[in-house]
């Protein structure tokens, strides 16, 4: 059971991980925006897998929440400032001119925004984590970004045939600004001066932590689980323009694979949440890569509608047993923000790596030849997986002292 005050953290967490999920309002009507401006398919998922750059950045987020208190608070005054950054980008995307460098530094600046608010969210969770608790707050985490998500989703492949892109652009720019009322509720100790005696703390107590086998073969487990991402965006265009998917459809696919996602969160909080970290890894890869791989069997809506619930709900199992882990090697850190940033980092550069060098093979070798090689190589986690001997989090290293 969940302590009161682990309770409010729980409640405050899920609304904000919910609107996190609901900014896929604008996951159709973008790329469809970018798409008119007469940019190939190469050009666009090019520009978005740069505009996710601040993703990878996280640990400096991370570092500035853990160590310099603003306004005397470790957390909420970074969130609220996080979210203020990530509504601003959106505005820019409203107000300026659509050109590929007006653009990509809107969505910079938004993603920045964003990726703040995840590492400060992150942090509050795994501050109040434990090895047991981890499992509970990853599952109402992931419950509540799917529902989000899935309103989104549904509701911005609507609006993006029928209202324009610049109404959604509104819209996604007004939830972060929501979220600051729930920011605001956070009830946290005030710290006048940082935890640490020196700047230089913290990097060492993260350099420590790096250094142990189990999150160096962790971090090798996130690269793997990553290459997904390097198809995602020349299939959502298969899927438009060669299968002739309309938005409503595309939108409601997206909402179908988050409602899967919350089915995935399900199951694994009921029955899979006990099971060994080593084992549910290993699971945890092949079912990410039988994902990839069931990508080749949409050719119908029909295909699409039963596949990418099965994915949703598969990809959830993937993910769960991943940031559960990571939560528990971070939790008593000291560095939680910036550890768990690190190795969320890791995951956010293996993803745009794979989206960049996926934009590339696409146009050298197509769509189904690049989906076959990402499940394939996704299979190579498993030699991570063997070698990963989980420890827990307090057998780690002692902080060093001063």
């Amino acid at each position: 059971m969940l302590k009161h005050h682990a309770h409010s953290i729980a409640w405050i967490a899920g609304f904000i991980y919910f609107a996190q999920g609901a900014l896929g309002v604008s996951g159709v009507a973008l790329p469809l925006y970018l798409r008119a401006q007469a940019w190939s398919v190469t050009e666009v998922t090019m520009l978005m897998s740069i505009a996710a750059i601040p993703w990878i950045f996280k640990i400096f987020y991370g570092l500035l929440s853990d160590c310099l208190p603003l306004f005397s608070y470790r957390r909420k005054s970074y969130l609220i400032l996080a979210l203020l950054c990530g509504a601003g980008g959106w505005f820019m995307m409203v107000v300026l001119p659509p050109t590929k460098e007006w653009v990509l530094l809107a969505l910079l600046i938004a993603n920045t925004g964003f990726a703040a608010t995840d590492v400060v969210t992150d942090g509050l969770v795994v501050e109040h984590s434990t090895t047991i608790s981890s499992q509970v707050y990853q599952s109402i985490a992931w419950g509540s970004r799917s529902f989000g998500a899935m309103i989104g989703g549904i509701s911005g492949g609507w609006l993006a045939a029928h209202t324009s892109p610049d109404f959604i652009f509104i819209l996604t720019m007004s939830l972060p600004l929501i979220v600051i009322a729930a920011a605001s509720r956070i009830h946290e100790k005030k710290m006048e001066s940082s935890p640490f005696s020196s700047a230089l703390t913290p990097f060492r107590r993260c350099g420590e932590l790096l250094k142990t086998k189990n999150l160096q073969c962790f971090m090798g487990i996130l690269l793997v689980a990553s290459l997904s991402s390097s198809f995602g965006m020349p299939f959502f265009f298969f899927m438009k323009e060669t299968l002739g998917f309309p938005e409503v459809f595309l939108g409601f696919l997206s909402s179908l694979a988050w409602f899967g996602a919350m089915i995935g969160s399900v199951v694994y909080l009921k029955f899979l949440r006990k099971v060994s970290p080593k084992r549910i890894l290993s699971w945890a890869i092949i079912l990410n890569c039988i994902n990839i791989l069931s990508a080749l069997l949409i050719v119908s809506k029909v295909s699409a509608f039963v596949i990418v619930l099965v994915g949703g709900a598969l990809g959830c199992l993937v993910m769960l047993p991943l940031m559960s882990t990571a939560a528990i090697l971070t939790h008593h850190s000291q560095v939680e923000s910036a550890i768990f940033a690190i190795l969320m980092s890791i995951f956010n550069f293996g993803q745009i790596a794979a989206g960049m060098s996926g934009a590339r093979l696409y146009s050298l070798v197509g769509l189904r030849p690049l989906i076959l090689m990402a499940g394939l190589v996704g299979l190579l986690g498993i030699l991570f997986v063997r070698r990963l001997d989980f420890i827990p989090s307090s057998t780690f290293p002692k902080p060093s002292t001063e």
